[in-house]
Protein backbone atom coordinates (compact mmCIF):
# COMPACT_ATOMS: atom_id res chain seq x y z
CA UNK A 1 0.00 0.00 0.00
CA UNK A 2 1.51 3.11 -1.58
CA UNK A 3 0.69 6.75 0.30
CA UNK A 4 1.66 10.41 -0.47
CA UNK A 5 3.58 10.57 2.95
CA UNK A 6 6.15 7.26 0.76
CA UNK A 7 6.32 9.25 -2.46
CA UNK A 8 7.19 12.58 -0.58
CA UNK A 9 9.91 10.28 1.31
CA UNK A 10 11.37 8.65 -1.97
CA UNK A 11 11.34 12.20 -3.57
CA UNK A 12 13.70 13.53 -0.25
CA UNK A 13 15.81 10.37 -0.27
CA UNK A 14 16.35 10.29 -4.13
CA UNK A 15 17.78 14.14 -3.83
CA UNK A 16 19.93 13.96 -0.92
CA UNK A 17 21.35 10.24 -1.31
CA UNK A 18 20.94 9.22 -5.17
CA UNK A 19 23.40 5.92 -4.70
CA UNK A 20 20.44 4.39 -2.73
CA UNK A 21 18.49 4.82 -5.73
CA UNK A 22 18.19 0.88 -6.48
CA UNK A 23 17.12 0.43 -2.93
CA UNK A 24 14.75 2.67 -2.66
CA UNK A 25 12.92 1.88 -5.87
CA UNK A 26 13.03 -1.83 -4.66
CA UNK A 27 10.70 -0.58 -1.39
CA UNK A 28 8.87 1.42 -3.62
CA UNK A 29 7.91 -1.23 -5.76
CA UNK A 30 7.28 -3.67 -2.88
CA UNK A 31 4.91 -1.33 -1.03
CA UNK A 32 2.62 -0.82 -3.74
CA UNK A 33 2.42 -4.70 -5.05
CA UNK A 34 1.70 -5.29 -0.77
CA UNK A 35 -1.10 -4.39 1.38
CA UNK A 36 1.26 -3.81 4.52
CA UNK A 37 0.08 -0.79 6.90
CA UNK A 38 4.66 -0.12 6.83
CA UNK A 39 5.47 2.72 5.50
CA UNK A 40 8.76 3.28 2.71
CA UNK A 41 10.61 4.61 6.02
CA UNK A 42 10.00 1.16 8.10
CA UNK A 43 10.84 -1.02 4.72
CA UNK A 44 13.98 0.66 4.53
CA UNK A 45 15.29 0.77 8.07
CA UNK A 46 14.26 -2.51 8.56
CA UNK A 47 16.29 -3.67 5.22
CA UNK A 48 19.51 -1.62 7.13
CA UNK A 49 19.31 0.76 3.98
CA UNK A 50 18.72 4.06 6.43
CA UNK A 51 19.35 4.15 10.08
CA UNK A 52 16.50 5.33 12.62
CA UNK A 53 17.87 8.53 12.64
CA UNK A 54 18.26 8.78 9.11
CA UNK A 55 14.35 7.88 8.91
CA UNK A 56 13.17 10.19 11.42
CA UNK A 57 14.94 13.22 9.70
CA UNK A 58 12.86 11.97 6.25
CA UNK A 59 10.00 12.15 8.86
CA UNK A 60 10.41 15.44 10.09
CA UNK A 61 10.53 16.88 6.59
CA UNK A 62 7.57 15.29 4.92
CA UNK A 63 5.36 16.19 7.93
CA UNK A 64 7.04 19.93 6.98
CA UNK A 65 5.73 19.76 4.11
CA UNK A 66 2.25 18.41 4.85
CA UNK A 67 2.12 21.24 7.52
CA UNK A 68 3.08 23.83 5.26
CA UNK A 69 0.58 22.21 2.78
CA UNK A 70 -2.43 22.57 5.08
CA UNK A 71 -1.54 25.91 6.59
CA UNK A 72 -1.35 27.51 2.83
CA UNK A 73 -4.75 25.84 1.96
CA UNK A 74 -6.41 27.05 5.14
CA UNK A 75 -4.59 30.43 4.55
CA UNK A 76 -6.23 30.51 1.14
CA UNK A 77 -9.90 29.58 2.66
CA UNK A 78 -9.40 32.63 5.30
CA UNK A 79 -8.27 35.33 2.26
CA UNK A 80 -11.48 33.62 0.10
CA UNK A 81 -13.81 34.33 3.87
CA UNK A 82 -12.44 38.11 3.64
CA UNK A 83 -9.72 38.16 6.28
CA UNK A 84 -7.28 40.68 4.92
CA UNK A 85 -4.01 39.43 4.44
CA UNK A 86 -1.83 41.12 6.24
CA UNK A 87 -3.86 39.89 9.36
CA UNK A 88 -3.52 36.48 7.83
CA UNK A 89 0.08 37.21 7.14
CA UNK A 90 0.36 37.94 11.24
CA UNK A 91 -1.60 35.00 12.13
CA UNK A 92 0.42 32.68 10.80
CA UNK A 93 3.47 34.32 12.24
CA UNK A 94 2.43 34.05 15.79
CA UNK A 95 1.34 30.75 14.76
CA UNK A 96 5.07 29.73 14.20
CA UNK A 97 7.29 27.75 11.51
CA UNK A 98 6.11 24.36 13.28
CA UNK A 99 2.59 24.80 13.51
CA UNK A 100 0.10 23.11 11.45
CA UNK A 101 -3.58 24.22 10.68
CA UNK A 102 -4.91 23.08 13.66
CA UNK A 103 -3.07 25.64 15.56
CA UNK A 104 -3.74 28.06 13.18
CA UNK A 105 -7.28 28.16 13.37
CA UNK A 106 -6.99 27.97 17.05
CA UNK A 107 -5.51 31.24 16.96
CA UNK A 108 -7.92 32.43 14.63
CA UNK A 109 -10.71 31.72 16.98
CA UNK A 110 -8.45 33.38 20.16
CA UNK A 111 -7.98 36.36 17.96
CA UNK A 112 -11.90 36.56 17.22
CA UNK A 113 -11.45 36.66 13.67
CA UNK A 114 -14.14 34.14 12.77
CA UNK A 115 -17.07 32.82 15.20
CA UNK A 116 -16.06 29.07 16.18
CA UNK A 117 -18.82 27.07 14.06
CA UNK A 118 -17.49 29.01 10.79
CA UNK A 119 -13.88 28.73 11.83
CA UNK A 120 -14.96 24.90 12.44
CA UNK A 121 -16.39 24.71 8.65
CA UNK A 122 -13.13 26.27 7.30
CA UNK A 123 -10.65 24.35 9.01
CA UNK A 124 -12.58 21.27 7.72
CA UNK A 125 -12.81 21.66 4.14
CA UNK A 126 -8.96 22.48 4.23
CA UNK A 127 -8.07 19.63 5.64
CA UNK A 128 -10.83 17.94 3.42
CA UNK A 129 -9.23 19.87 0.41
CA UNK A 130 -5.25 18.92 1.16
CA UNK A 131 -6.39 15.31 2.28
CA UNK A 132 -7.52 14.88 -1.47
CA UNK A 133 -5.21 16.46 -3.21
CA UNK A 134 -2.58 14.13 -1.67
CA UNK A 135 -4.42 11.17 -2.66
CA UNK A 136 -4.89 12.52 -6.20
CA UNK A 137 -1.42 12.60 -6.06
CA UNK A 138 -0.74 9.05 -5.69
CA UNK A 139 -3.40 8.18 -7.88
CA UNK A 140 -1.82 10.08 -10.88
CA UNK A 141 1.29 8.40 -9.65
CA UNK A 142 0.17 5.08 -10.09
CA UNK A 143 -1.25 5.64 -13.15
CA UNK A 144 1.49 7.15 -14.83
CA UNK A 145 3.24 3.96 -13.70
CA UNK A 146 0.76 0.93 -14.23
CA UNK A 147 2.75 -1.72 -13.14
CA UNK A 148 6.32 -2.84 -11.59
CA UNK A 149 8.50 -5.52 -12.76
CA UNK A 150 9.88 -8.51 -10.28
CA UNK A 151 13.45 -6.85 -11.39
CA UNK A 152 12.09 -3.38 -9.51
CA UNK A 153 10.78 -5.57 -7.01
CA UNK A 154 13.70 -7.19 -5.29
CA UNK A 155 16.12 -4.22 -6.09
CA UNK A 156 16.67 -3.33 -2.88
CA UNK A 157 17.84 -6.82 -2.56
CA UNK A 158 20.41 -6.41 -4.60
CA UNK A 159 21.97 -2.86 -3.06
CA UNK A 160 24.53 -4.17 0.05
CA UNK A 161 23.48 -2.02 3.48
CA UNK A 162 26.72 0.71 3.47
CA UNK A 163 26.79 3.50 5.17
CA UNK A 164 24.97 6.75 4.50
CA UNK A 165 26.13 10.45 3.98
CA UNK A 166 24.39 11.42 7.49
CA UNK A 167 20.77 13.06 6.90
CA UNK A 168 21.08 14.96 10.37
CA UNK A 169 23.92 16.88 8.77
CA UNK A 170 21.78 18.01 5.57
CA UNK A 171 20.22 21.38 6.36
CA UNK A 172 16.38 21.64 6.18
CA UNK A 173 16.17 23.50 2.73
CA UNK A 174 17.08 19.85 1.89
CA UNK A 175 13.66 19.27 1.47
CA UNK A 176 12.97 22.08 -1.65
CA UNK A 177 16.42 21.76 -2.94
CA UNK A 178 20.21 21.01 -2.21
CA UNK A 179 21.89 17.55 -2.34
CA UNK A 180 23.69 15.90 -4.72
CA UNK A 181 21.87 15.71 -8.62
CA UNK A 182 20.66 12.34 -8.94
CA UNK A 183 20.86 10.57 -12.65
CA UNK A 184 18.20 10.33 -14.69
CA UNK A 185 15.73 7.42 -14.12
CA UNK A 186 13.96 6.88 -17.20
CA UNK A 187 17.88 5.87 -18.62
CA UNK A 188 17.51 2.76 -16.55
CA UNK A 189 14.07 1.83 -16.93
CA UNK A 190 13.41 1.97 -13.79
CA UNK A 191 10.45 3.45 -11.67
CA UNK A 192 10.46 7.14 -12.35
CA UNK A 193 10.22 8.88 -8.70
CA UNK A 194 7.98 11.33 -7.46
CA UNK A 195 8.56 15.27 -9.58
CA UNK A 196 10.51 17.49 -7.43
CA UNK A 197 7.88 19.63 -5.51
CA UNK A 198 10.86 22.01 -4.50
CA UNK A 199 9.43 24.70 -6.95
CA UNK A 200 6.45 25.53 -4.94
CA UNK A 201 6.64 28.04 -2.24
CA UNK A 202 3.78 26.11 -0.36
CA UNK A 203 6.45 23.83 0.97
CA UNK A 204 8.61 26.00 2.94
CA UNK A 205 6.46 27.04 5.64
CA UNK A 206 8.84 29.70 7.05
CA UNK A 207 8.60 31.76 4.23
CA UNK A 208 4.43 31.59 4.51
CA UNK A 209 4.20 34.65 5.49
CA UNK A 210 6.04 36.70 3.32
CA UNK A 211 4.53 34.85 0.46
CA UNK A 212 1.05 34.53 1.08
CA UNK A 213 0.08 37.21 -2.06
CA UNK A 214 2.34 35.01 -4.50
CA UNK A 215 3.11 31.60 -5.61
CA UNK A 216 1.78 30.01 -1.96
CA UNK A 217 -1.33 31.44 -2.78
CA UNK A 218 -1.99 30.24 -6.08
CA UNK A 219 -0.75 27.11 -4.82
CA UNK A 220 -3.45 26.60 -2.53
CA UNK A 221 -6.09 28.28 -4.90
CA UNK A 222 -5.69 25.37 -7.06
CA UNK A 223 -5.46 22.49 -4.60
CA UNK A 224 -9.07 24.34 -3.56
CA UNK A 225 -10.73 24.43 -7.15
CA UNK A 226 -9.95 21.25 -8.12
CA UNK A 227 -10.83 19.24 -4.78
CA UNK A 228 -13.67 21.18 -2.84
CA UNK A 229 -16.96 21.04 -4.62
CA UNK A 230 -19.98 23.54 -3.91
CA UNK A 231 -21.42 20.68 -1.42
CA UNK A 232 -18.57 20.49 0.56
CA UNK A 233 -18.79 24.25 1.11
CA UNK A 234 -22.07 23.61 2.98
CA UNK A 235 -20.66 20.59 5.31
CA UNK A 236 -20.48 22.06 8.96
CA UNK A 237 -17.27 21.47 10.46
CA UNK A 238 -16.75 18.77 13.40
CA UNK A 239 -17.00 19.67 16.86
CA UNK A 240 -13.90 17.68 17.69
CA UNK A 241 -10.18 17.76 16.09
CA UNK A 242 -10.14 14.92 13.44
CA UNK A 243 -7.00 12.84 13.75
CA UNK A 244 -3.83 13.33 11.57
CA UNK A 245 -3.80 9.81 10.38
CA UNK A 246 -7.32 9.85 9.47
CA UNK A 247 -7.95 9.92 6.08
CA UNK A 248 -10.52 11.87 5.09
CA UNK A 249 -9.70 11.56 1.16
CA UNK A 250 -12.27 8.81 0.95
CA UNK A 251 -14.99 9.32 -1.41
CA UNK A 252 -17.57 9.05 1.31
CA UNK A 253 -16.37 11.57 3.74
CA UNK A 254 -19.22 14.08 4.17
CA UNK A 255 -21.97 11.53 3.44
CA UNK A 256 -24.58 10.67 5.69
CA UNK A 257 -25.01 7.09 6.58
CA UNK A 258 -27.43 5.11 9.24
CA UNK A 259 -27.38 8.58 11.11
CA UNK A 260 -23.53 9.40 11.13
CA UNK A 261 -21.89 11.92 9.04
CA UNK A 262 -18.72 10.35 7.52
CA UNK A 263 -15.68 11.92 8.27
CA UNK A 264 -12.42 10.25 7.14
CA UNK A 265 -11.51 6.38 6.96
CA UNK A 266 -10.03 4.86 9.79
CA UNK A 267 -9.16 1.38 8.04
CA UNK A 268 -9.72 -1.48 5.89
CA UNK A 269 -9.56 -4.80 6.29
CA UNK A 270 -11.20 -8.58 5.11
CA UNK A 271 -13.99 -7.71 7.92
CA UNK A 272 -15.05 -4.43 6.46
CA UNK A 273 -13.90 -0.59 6.35
CA UNK A 274 -13.75 1.72 10.04
CA UNK A 275 -14.98 4.98 9.33
CA UNK A 276 -14.48 8.39 11.97
CA UNK A 277 -18.34 9.99 12.04
CA UNK A 278 -19.99 12.13 14.33
CA UNK A 279 -24.22 12.71 14.42
CA UNK A 280 -26.18 15.46 15.07
CA UNK A 281 -27.72 14.68 18.59
CA UNK A 282 -23.68 14.46 20.09
CA UNK A 283 -21.45 16.58 18.09
CA UNK A 284 -18.91 16.87 20.52
CA UNK A 285 -18.71 13.04 20.46
CA UNK A 286 -16.37 11.20 17.95
CA UNK A 287 -17.78 8.00 17.06
CA UNK A 288 -16.23 5.09 14.79
CA UNK A 289 -18.33 3.57 12.46
CA UNK A 290 -17.39 -0.26 11.16
CA UNK A 291 -19.55 -1.20 7.81
CA UNK A 292 -19.65 -4.61 5.83
CA UNK A 293 -20.31 -5.23 2.24
CA UNK A 294 -24.05 -6.15 1.24
CA UNK A 295 -22.05 -9.39 0.41
CA UNK A 296 -19.97 -10.41 3.39
CA UNK A 297 -20.53 -14.05 3.69
CA UNK A 298 -22.10 -16.03 7.01
CA UNK A 299 -18.73 -16.24 9.07
CA UNK A 300 -18.23 -12.25 8.69
CA UNK A 301 -21.84 -11.55 9.62
CA UNK A 302 -21.52 -14.11 12.61
CA UNK A 303 -18.66 -12.74 13.87
CA UNK A 304 -20.72 -9.04 14.08
CA UNK A 305 -23.41 -10.46 15.79
CA UNK A 306 -21.21 -12.21 18.12
CA UNK A 307 -19.51 -9.09 19.18
CA UNK A 308 -22.48 -7.03 19.19
CA UNK A 309 -23.96 -9.56 21.84
CA UNK A 310 -20.70 -9.85 23.80
CA UNK A 311 -20.17 -6.40 24.56
CA UNK A 312 -23.74 -6.21 25.46
CA UNK A 313 -23.34 -8.57 28.35
CA UNK A 314 -20.45 -6.27 30.21
CA UNK A 315 -19.34 -3.04 29.91
CA UNK A 316 -15.55 -1.99 31.25
CA UNK A 317 -12.91 1.61 30.40
CA UNK A 318 -10.57 -0.79 29.02
CA UNK A 319 -12.73 -2.89 26.40
CA UNK A 320 -14.06 -0.75 23.25
CA UNK A 321 -17.78 0.01 23.48
CA UNK A 322 -20.22 -0.84 21.15
CA UNK A 323 -22.76 2.39 21.06
CA UNK A 324 -25.13 1.18 18.12
CA UNK A 325 -26.01 -1.44 15.53
CA UNK A 326 -28.42 -2.23 12.41
CA UNK A 327 -28.11 -1.80 9.04
CA UNK A 328 -28.29 1.04 6.36
CA UNK A 329 -30.82 1.98 3.85
CA UNK A 330 -28.52 -0.02 1.11
CA UNK A 331 -28.51 -3.35 3.25
CA UNK A 332 -24.94 -2.78 5.24
CA UNK A 333 -24.69 -4.23 8.29
CA UNK A 334 -22.68 -1.33 10.74
CA UNK A 335 -21.85 -1.13 14.16
CA UNK A 336 -21.41 2.04 15.85
CA UNK A 337 -18.49 2.24 18.26
CA UNK A 338 -16.69 4.27 20.82
CA UNK A 339 -13.71 6.20 19.10
CA UNK A 340 -9.86 5.41 20.19
CA UNK A 341 -7.44 7.73 18.58
CA UNK A 342 -4.44 5.12 19.10
CA UNK A 343 -2.88 2.00 16.99
CA UNK A 344 -2.88 -1.90 17.82
CA UNK A 345 -0.28 -3.54 19.80
CA UNK A 346 1.04 -5.80 16.43
CA UNK A 347 1.78 -2.35 15.15
CA UNK A 348 4.00 -1.00 18.18
CA UNK A 349 5.67 -3.76 18.40
CA UNK A 350 6.18 -4.16 14.52
CA UNK A 351 8.00 -1.28 14.95
CA UNK A 352 9.37 -1.00 18.51
CA UNK A 353 10.50 -5.34 18.72
CA UNK A 354 9.83 -5.40 22.13
CA UNK A 355 8.97 -3.18 24.89
CA UNK A 356 10.69 -1.85 28.41
CA UNK A 357 9.04 -4.28 30.94
CA UNK A 358 6.97 -1.51 33.20
CA UNK A 359 5.40 0.19 30.15
CA UNK A 360 4.72 -3.89 28.72
CA UNK A 361 2.89 -4.71 32.37
CA UNK A 362 1.47 -1.07 32.60
CA UNK A 363 -0.53 -2.15 29.39
CA UNK A 364 -1.06 -5.65 30.01
CA UNK A 365 -2.50 -5.37 33.46
CA UNK A 366 -5.20 -2.77 31.75
CA UNK A 367 -6.07 -5.38 29.84
CA UNK A 368 -6.41 -8.08 32.34
CA UNK A 369 -8.82 -5.64 33.88
CA UNK A 370 -10.82 -5.96 31.26
CA UNK A 371 -10.45 -9.97 31.07
CA UNK A 372 -11.88 -9.84 34.73
CA UNK A 373 -14.73 -7.63 33.63
CA UNK A 374 -15.23 -9.74 30.78
CA UNK A 375 -15.19 -13.36 32.77
CA UNK A 376 -17.05 -11.97 35.40
CA UNK A 377 -20.15 -11.82 32.85
CA UNK A 378 -19.72 -15.26 31.93
CA UNK A 379 -17.72 -14.02 28.35
CA UNK A 380 -14.21 -15.80 27.06
CA UNK A 381 -13.09 -13.40 24.28
CA UNK A 382 -11.09 -16.64 22.96
CA UNK A 383 -8.86 -13.98 20.21
CA UNK A 384 -6.17 -12.29 22.45
CA UNK A 385 -3.68 -11.38 20.63
CA UNK A 386 -1.81 -7.63 19.61
CA UNK A 387 -4.04 -6.77 16.71
CA UNK A 388 -6.73 -7.40 19.57
CA UNK A 389 -5.22 -4.42 21.81
CA UNK A 390 -5.62 -1.30 21.11
CA UNK A 391 -2.82 1.60 22.30
CA UNK A 392 -2.81 5.44 23.05
CA UNK A 393 -0.66 7.42 21.07
CA UNK A 394 1.04 8.14 24.12
CA UNK A 395 1.38 4.45 24.93
CA UNK A 396 0.13 4.88 27.65
CA UNK A 397 -3.84 3.31 27.69
CA UNK A 398 -4.65 0.24 26.57
CA UNK A 399 -8.32 -1.10 25.22
CA UNK A 400 -9.44 -4.58 24.34
CA UNK A 401 -11.55 -5.31 21.44
CA UNK A 402 -13.33 -7.35 18.76
CA UNK A 403 -14.98 -10.15 20.68
CA UNK A 404 -16.25 -11.54 17.00
CA UNK A 405 -15.25 -15.04 17.98
CA UNK A 406 -15.98 -14.57 22.10
CA UNK A 407 -17.51 -17.61 23.60
CA UNK A 408 -20.96 -16.21 25.55
CA UNK A 409 -21.79 -18.76 27.76
CA UNK A 410 -25.42 -17.26 28.67
CA UNK A 411 -26.52 -17.58 25.43
CA UNK A 412 -26.95 -21.66 25.95
CA UNK A 413 -28.56 -23.33 22.59
CA UNK A 414 -28.73 -19.73 21.48
CA UNK A 415 -25.26 -19.89 20.91
CA UNK A 416 -25.84 -22.89 17.89
CA UNK A 417 -28.48 -21.79 16.34
CA UNK A 418 -26.86 -18.14 15.93
CA UNK A 419 -23.52 -19.47 14.97
CA UNK A 420 -23.46 -22.00 13.39
CA UNK A 421 -20.88 -21.13 10.72
CA UNK A 422 -18.24 -21.43 13.36
CA UNK A 423 -18.89 -24.76 14.22
CA UNK A 424 -16.65 -28.27 13.37
CA UNK A 425 -13.20 -26.02 13.56
CA UNK A 426 -10.47 -24.72 16.11
CA UNK A 427 -11.42 -20.75 16.34
CA UNK A 428 -8.67 -18.22 16.87
CA UNK A 429 -5.18 -17.30 15.73
CA UNK A 430 -2.58 -19.97 16.24
CA UNK A 431 0.30 -18.35 17.66
CA UNK A 432 -1.36 -17.08 20.69
CA UNK A 433 -4.10 -19.90 21.16
CA UNK A 434 -3.91 -22.81 24.59
CA UNK A 435 -3.25 -26.10 24.32
CA UNK A 436 -7.66 -26.43 24.72
CA UNK A 437 -8.04 -24.13 22.36
CA UNK A 438 -5.51 -26.02 19.91
CA UNK A 439 -7.21 -29.40 20.34
CA UNK A 440 -10.96 -27.91 20.07
CA UNK A 441 -11.89 -28.46 23.89
CA UNK A 442 -13.93 -26.89 26.07
CA UNK A 443 -12.58 -23.37 27.05
CA UNK A 444 -12.95 -21.22 30.22
CA UNK A 445 -10.93 -18.06 31.27
CA UNK A 446 -8.09 -19.74 31.58
CA UNK A 447 -7.75 -20.15 28.39
CA UNK A 448 -7.66 -16.16 27.29
CA UNK A 449 -4.85 -16.08 30.51
CA UNK A 450 -2.73 -18.45 28.05
CA UNK A 451 -3.00 -15.87 24.76
CA UNK A 452 -2.56 -13.03 27.41
CA UNK A 453 0.86 -15.44 28.44
CA UNK A 454 2.23 -15.06 24.91
CA UNK A 455 1.29 -11.70 24.72
CA UNK A 456 3.18 -10.52 27.44
CA UNK A 457 6.16 -13.13 26.47
CA UNK A 458 6.34 -11.05 23.23
CA UNK A 459 6.29 -7.32 24.66
CA UNK A 460 8.87 -8.45 27.17
CA UNK A 461 11.43 -10.80 24.89
CA UNK A 462 10.23 -9.71 21.20
CA UNK A 463 9.63 -13.22 20.04
CA UNK A 464 7.03 -15.38 20.77
CA UNK A 465 7.15 -18.71 23.10
CA UNK A 466 7.08 -20.54 20.03
CA UNK A 467 8.47 -20.85 16.55
CA UNK A 468 7.08 -22.28 13.58
CA UNK A 469 6.54 -21.75 9.41
CA UNK A 470 2.81 -22.41 9.56
CA UNK A 471 -0.55 -22.16 11.55
CA UNK A 472 -0.87 -26.07 11.75
CA UNK A 473 3.20 -25.83 13.65
CA UNK A 474 1.81 -23.03 15.73
CA UNK A 475 -1.20 -25.12 17.38
CA UNK A 476 1.24 -28.89 17.57
CA UNK A 477 4.20 -26.18 19.43
CA UNK A 478 0.83 -25.11 21.85
CA UNK A 479 -0.01 -28.54 22.25
CA UNK A 480 3.41 -30.60 22.52
CA UNK A 481 5.98 -28.61 23.31
CA UNK A 482 7.13 -26.79 26.63
CA UNK A 483 7.95 -22.81 25.78
CA UNK A 484 11.56 -21.09 25.96
CA UNK A 485 11.78 -20.32 29.32
CA UNK A 486 11.23 -16.41 29.22
CA UNK A 487 14.18 -16.06 31.28
CA UNK A 488 16.28 -17.32 27.79
CA UNK A 489 13.95 -15.56 25.35
CA UNK A 490 16.34 -12.49 24.96
CA UNK A 491 19.70 -11.16 26.85
CA UNK A 492 17.84 -8.58 28.63
CA UNK A 493 14.88 -10.86 29.95
CA UNK A 494 17.32 -12.58 32.56
CA UNK A 495 17.43 -9.18 34.22
CA UNK A 496 13.39 -9.26 35.06
CA UNK A 497 12.24 -10.07 38.51
CA UNK A 498 11.79 -13.39 39.49
CA UNK A 499 8.31 -12.97 40.45
CA UNK A 500 7.77 -11.82 36.69
CA UNK A 501 9.12 -14.71 34.93
CA UNK A 502 7.96 -17.26 37.05
CA UNK A 503 4.40 -15.78 36.39
CA UNK A 504 4.49 -15.46 32.57
CA UNK A 505 5.86 -19.22 32.89
CA UNK A 506 3.02 -19.89 34.93
CA UNK A 507 0.72 -18.27 32.52
CA UNK A 508 1.75 -20.84 29.76
CA UNK A 509 1.50 -23.86 31.56
CA UNK A 510 -0.52 -26.81 29.48
CA UNK A 511 -3.06 -27.51 31.94
CA UNK A 512 -5.37 -24.77 32.86
CA UNK A 513 -5.62 -25.27 36.14
CA UNK A 514 -1.64 -24.92 36.78
CA UNK A 515 -1.91 -21.43 35.35
CA UNK A 516 -3.04 -18.22 37.49
CA UNK A 517 -6.44 -18.38 39.00
CA UNK A 518 -7.92 -15.88 36.98
CA UNK A 519 -7.22 -12.41 35.96
CA UNK A 520 -6.95 -11.10 39.40
CA UNK A 521 -4.04 -12.85 40.84
CA UNK A 522 -2.07 -11.72 37.58
CA UNK A 523 -2.83 -8.31 38.31
CA UNK A 524 -1.59 -8.92 41.78
CA UNK A 525 1.62 -10.33 40.65
CA UNK A 526 1.96 -7.61 38.42
CA UNK A 527 1.01 -4.97 41.22
CA UNK A 528 4.24 -6.11 43.23
CA UNK A 529 6.64 -6.13 40.10
CA UNK A 530 5.61 -2.89 39.23
CA UNK A 531 7.49 -0.83 41.82
CA UNK A 532 10.13 -2.39 41.47
CA UNK A 533 10.90 -1.73 37.88
CA UNK A 534 12.28 1.50 36.41
CA UNK A 535 10.84 4.52 34.71
CA UNK A 536 10.99 4.17 31.24
CA UNK A 537 13.31 7.17 29.76
CA UNK A 538 11.98 7.49 26.14
CA UNK A 539 10.30 5.64 22.90
CA UNK A 540 12.22 2.91 21.86
CA UNK A 541 10.75 3.01 18.43
CA UNK A 542 8.81 5.43 16.64
CA UNK A 543 5.48 3.30 15.27
CA UNK A 544 3.95 6.31 14.76
CA UNK A 545 6.58 8.13 12.58
CA UNK A 546 6.78 4.63 10.57
CA UNK A 547 3.63 3.58 10.08
CA UNK A 548 2.22 6.98 9.24
CA UNK A 549 -0.02 6.93 12.32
Amino acid sequence: MLRFEDLMAARILDRQVPDKRLAILGAVGALRASHSPKSLLSSLVEGEVLTMEQARWVHAQVERYKRSRGVAVYSHLLAREGLPAERVRRLVEQAGPEADLNALGDAVVAAGQLPPHREQQLRFQARLAADRDQASQVQAWLAAHPSTTSEEQTQVDMVAPSSLTSLSSVPAEGLSGGGAAAPDPAASGALRLPPDPGASAVLRLGEMAAALAGPVQEEARRIVRGTLSDADDELPGPQFRIPDWIDMSDPRTGKQLAGYRILGRVGAGAMGTVYLVDRQDEPTRPVALKLLPKDADADAKGRFKREILANSFFSHPGVIEILDAGETEQGHPFMAMEFFDGSDLSVVLDAEKRLPARRALHLGRQVLEALGACHAAGVVHRDIKPANILVSRDGEVAKLMDFGIALVRELGEFEGAVFRSMEGGVTGTPEFMSPEQAGGDTLGEASDLYSLGCVLYLMLSGRLPFESESSQGFISCHLLEDPLPLAQAHADTRALPRELLDLVDALLRKAPDERPKGAKAVVEVIDQVLPRLRDKTGRVGLWGMLWGR
